[in-house]
């Protein structure tokens, strides 16, 4: 089995851990880590960088500035530059935010894979998912898209 991890960077941060291979799509592990950058990169250093963890892909919504949108915050550019700082020897695959419509909750829901209460490991999923998809994974178009 290969392991994706997905990151929906914020002030409250969700990550999600997905497992697949040729035949299946399963959702391992999903949660919210608080504490903006810090938290995320505590968590890094002591479950990513742990080298029992066996990790390809790694999966994470990107930060886009709009112009003429004042005080926004900026937590996810800090997350995402520790991130690709940490995980240097990785690649780290980005998403536009908008990408996470295409797998709602109900398709969550359908696949297994939705955590009631957890909106931040929700969104992380759904980058998971849609990474998937886009790859034509076949086991996760069968199970979110039949």
């Amino acid at each position: 089995m290969s392991k994706l991890v997905s990151v929906d960077p914020g002030v409250t941060t969700g990550v999600s851990f997905i497992s697949y291979d040729d035949d299946s799509v399963q959702l391992e592990e999903a949660f919210q880590i608080g504490n903006g950058r810090r938290g995320f990169i505590d968590f890094l250093y002591r479950e990513i960088k742990n080298p029992s963890m066996d990790v390809e892909t790694f999966v994470c919504e990107d930060f886009i500035l709009r112009p003429g949108v004042h005080g926004a915050n900026i937590e996810p550019a800090f997350i995402i530059g520790a991130m690709e700082g940490i995980l240097e020897n990785y690649k780290v695959n980005m998403q536009e935010a908008g990408l996470k419509k295409l797998v709602n909750d109900e398709r969550l829901k359908k696949m297994g894979m939705f955590k009631t209460g957890w909106p931040h490991a929700n969104d992380a999923t759904r980058h998971g998912i849609i990474y998937l998809r886009n790859k034509k994974h076949m086991p996760t178009l069968l199970k979110g898209w039949d």
